[in-house]
């Protein structure tokens, strides 16, 4: 059945009816009223950047639904009802780009917020502090009820003040997302050094500041990363627009480049414009340099690690709808800025050639990694290898030393004092496996790790040519347990790469049990045999007796393990003899079951 459709049914509506109509069209989702704060807060944000606001306090009593902004800045003018215009008429306002605009660098750029704060609000009101005028409107249900203006000679409190209940009817919950806009103060203070930024939730107050070094730490760097590249800061300015882009690697964590930024104080969570040409510019810059250097990664691969902050201050930015979490420019729009940030890159690198070799080199190695001969092609479980990052910590040198070392103590100690040009430290954190099949071999973590990080494949695909290293050196407890450890370890590579036992390559490392430790002289000398132990004794020498390696410090590690004077390490040779192999397994097996009592010889 059809309706007839005349003049009658065309309606007109106001901007309030057409916001509470379609509040989504204007401030994105009504889950919560978040939006309606960040509206207000926008404001007394580009109060700050324009250099005249100092103060900035956002207060949220969450029990009432009452929240409110205030800054000290300039105050909206309070004469031919401009309060009242930019609170009940779309499109109104100071921060269009034109010649005449009060702002240049702002973030509220359409002259909707304050429309669609009182649209969405049960109470709404504006209190102003101006040219010695005291002026406050109030709104109910976003009509006028109250307006006065009298004179006040003393020293203002602030300037202004957006106070408003969201309207029930409107939003699923009348709770903010409270990290949200800590998130936005804390952008602020970071971007804004010189004002004070404070959120009072419930009565309790938070005085927002935070370093840009101390942000980037919290916020830009994952829980695991670990040994972060130097910080680069390249600031650029381009008229009244401006970019700070700080940004690092790091050598081990999370494999997805992680860039966080802002634009005009504004969070931009979902990237954008801005993201993309960073990922470009240094995708050619490391490509190109690799290529120079003969070196073997794809472009992609020097984004792993990546670690950045960008801060953008732009007149016109063009953003993904009213919540204003990305940036949607056109590429020219930015490529002045990013110009300029290109020839920053190149000068500093050119400065910091060491800087350069180290990441090109990670990024060579993570590829090596990836392009191993997949363990399933060589005898394996079918799977591909991991792409995630190892827990290596790698040398530059091809001429370095591998140590495969028991725990995360004994790897930290390692990590602090070793030359990274020389030394690779690998921790074992799982078991190793006692078993003498190449599959189940390799289908345990700890061996996968170690075969990666050799780079020859396995038996009987291996190229003993491609090893990495120069000697892979065991290191574990001088104790039963650590013992059982390395013989498993040494059988399973005897099984997996015997190339690498046959070429030499493989070392034992001996752990002294005591040493000569005479702190207030600074003495720390090894006692490897029974007989320096007694000699030791009898001179009364400070006797130090270590359990384990993570007993050590980096010194102490450093005496025992990487100092070629002092250490003692065996290589390990090779044997054809199976059955004498599989004796000595057998006789290892029965010495750990007698260990953990699961074994009695006599019956």
């Amino acid at each position: 059945m059809t309706k007839s459709y005349d003049e009658k049914h065309i309606k007109v509506l106001d901007e309030v009816s057409h916001i509470r109509l379609n509040p989504g069209m204007y401030i994105g989702e009504t889950s919560n009223p978040v939006h309606l704060i960040e509206e207000a807060l926008d404001n007394s944000l580009d109060e700050c950047l324009a250099g005249y606001a100092t103060t900035v306090a956002v207060t949220l009593d969450t029990k009432n639904h009452i929240y409110s902004v205030i800054d000290n800045g300039r105050g909206i003018p309070m004469n031919n009802d401009v309060p009242v215009i930019v609170s009940t008429k779309l499109f109104s306002g100071a921060k269009f780009q034109d010649s005449k605009s009060a702002y240049t660098i702002c973030s509220g750029l359409h002259g909707v917020g304050l429309v669609a704060v009182n649209a969405l609000s049960e109470d709404y009101l504006i209190e102003i502090y101006r040219d010695k005028k005291y002026a406050i409107f109030k709104f109910k249900n976003s009509k006028l009820v109250d307006k006065r203006i009298i004179d006040y000679k003393d020293l203002p409190p602030f300037s202004t003040k957006i106070q408003f209940k969201p309207d029930k009817k409107i939003f699923e919950s009348l709770i903010p997302d409270i990290d949200r806009i800590r998130r936005r103060l804390l952008v602020a203070s970071v971007e804004l050094q010189n004002c004070y930024f404070v959120l009072n939730v419930d009565g309790n107050q938070e005085n927002i500041k935070l370093t840009p070094e101390t942000f980037f730490e919290k916020y830009c760097l994952s829980d695991n990363d670990s040994e972060v590249t130097p910080m680069i800061i390249i600031s650029i300015k381009d008229g009244i627009e401006s970019m700070t882009l700080r940004f690092c690697y790091a050598a081990s964590g999370s494999l997805s480049p992680k860039v966080l930024s802002s634009i005009n104080l504004l969070p931009a969570d979902s990237g954008g414009t801005h993201v993309n040409f960073l990922y470009e510019i240094l995708r050619d810059f490391f490509s190109a340099k690799g290529k120079k250097a003969n070196l073997k990664f794809q472009s992609n691969d020097s984004l792993i690690g990546l670690r950045s902050y960008i801060n953008l201050e732009l007149k016109e930015p063009e953003f993904a709808g009213q919540t204003k979490d990305k940036l949607i420019n056109r590429k020219t729009y930015l490529e002045k800025l990013f110009g300029k940030f290109k020839t920053e890159v190149e000068k500093y690198f050119n400065e910091n050639p060491e800087q350069l070799e180290k990441l090109l080199a990670q990024f060579e190695d993570y590829r090596s990694r990836l392009d191993l001969k997949k363990i399933n092609k060589s005898g394996g479980n079918g799977k591909r290898t991991t792409t995630r990052y190892t827990k290596l910590r790698d040398c530059r040198s091809r001429e370095g030393e591998l140590f495969i070392v028991e725990g995360d103590s004994a790897e930290g100690g390692l990590v602090q004092c070793r030359d990274p040009e020389m030394h690779a430290v690998l921790p074992l954190r799982g078991k190793v496996p006692s078993i003498m099949n190449v599959k189940d071999i390799l289908e345990n973590n700890e061996i996968r790790e170690i075969i990666s990080a050799l780079g020859i494949g396995v038996f009987p695909n291996i190229n003993i040519h491609n090893l990495r290293y120069d000697k892979i050196i065991i290191l574990t407890d001088a104790d039963p347990d650590g013992e059982h450890i390395a013989s498993i370890l040494i059988m399973d590579l005897a099984i997996l790469v015997p190339d690498l036992i046959k070429a030499g390559k493989l070392y034992l490392a001996k752990t002294p049990l005591y040493s000569i430790n005479d702190t207030k002289k600074k003495i720390f000398i090894p006692l490897w045999t029974e007989e320096e132990l007694k000699k030791a004794m009898e001179q009364k020498k400070p006797i130090l007796r270590a359990k384990g390696l993570g007993e050590l410090n980096p010194d102490q590690l450093f005496s025992c393990a990487l100092d070629i004077k002092l250490r003692k390490i065996y290589k390990v040779s090779y044997t054809k003899n199976l059955e004498k192999l599989s004796k000595l397994f057998s006789d290892v097996m029965t010495k750990r079951m007698l260990l953990e009592g699961k074994f009695n010889l006599n019956g």
